[in-house]
């Protein structure tokens, strides 16, 4: 069986040498690799995958949304959030699921087991963004906050959250437990915070769903204030293992996933 990921640009991305050693350690011969899928392009994604002979993919940056138009069929996590990260060729049919929120809060109940009591608080309005927030939300109780620069960002949500600017949240942010960075600001060498972390509180976990750089800037500025910290490693590999049992109804070795993606970073 083939399977790849698709995304512009995609050199960057260690999904083949991950879902690779998964299958080499479960003895598949299997293979994945990475396809560069340019924008201007991508209604020519039918022929493209086709061609590759695949029987399941990935979908990263900027793709997810685009995605959705060439697919028969989607789960409701990914009609609720409007994105699709994995896809499963059977019989022909395209069929996508999004596994970006359940495996985030999977990674996220390791560091913080007491989910159900958190406030939390989301820092930007994308497809990952949505992903996540609708998945926290079968596990918290407090309703959660998410907050971006434009409001306007939110006018296809359909989610029962608090919806805030950036600034407002620089003022609240003593207010929460839980802090979940989902923007690119830190990524490609960029520098900059996506907020001012001032009124952070002591006990307030910071995470990123970003796992390159392995500390993003902003994990950077909260650890360096002692607050407990997490990067996006877990979430990249528990979201690889769920596409990898949509695409085998096999158990993927985790261990194995995760240590190579540690060994290459």
């Amino acid at each position: 069986m083939k399977y790849a990921v698709i995304g512009s640009p995609i050199d960057h991305s260690l999904s083949p040498v991950m879902h690779n050693a998964n299958f080499k350690a479960l003895g598949l011969e299997h293979d994945y690799e990475a396809l560069n899928v340019d924008p201007s392009n991508f209604d020519s994604i039918k022929e493209i995958i086709n061609e590759k002979n695949l029987s399941g993919f990935n979908v990263t940056i900027p793709h997810k949304e685009h995605i959705i138009p060439f697919l028969d069929d989607i789960d409701e996590q990914s009609k609720t959030v409007g994105a699709v990260n994995t896809v499963l060729i059977s019989d022909n049919k395209w069929i996508g699921y999004n596994t970006d929120g359940i495996g985030y809060v999977e990674g996220l109940k390791t560091v913080y087991p007491d989910l159900a009591n958190a406030y939390i608080l989301i820092l930007g309005a994308g497809g990952a963004s949505k992903g996540i927030t609708n998945e926290l939300m079968k596990h918290v109780n407090p309703k959660i906050t998410v907050a971006n620069r434009t409001l306007s960002r939110f006018d296809n949500w359909q989610m029962d959250i608090n919806k805030i600017g950036l600034e407002e949240a620089e003022k609240a942010l003593s207010e929460f437990d839980i802090i979940i960075n989902t923007t690119p600001v830190g990524m490609n060498n960029n520098k900059d915070l996506v907020i001012n972390l001032d009124n952070l509180a002591p006990h307030t976990l910071v995470s990123d769903i970003v796992y390159i750089p392995f500390k993003t800037p902003i994990l950077k500025a909260a650890e360096g204030k002692g607050n407990p910290i997490q990067n996006g490693l877990d979430m990249f590999v528990n979201q690889g293992a769920e596409s990898f049992k949509i695409w085998t109804d096999l158990t993927p070795n985790y261990e194995v996933m995760k240590d190579t993606v540690l060994n290459h970073l």
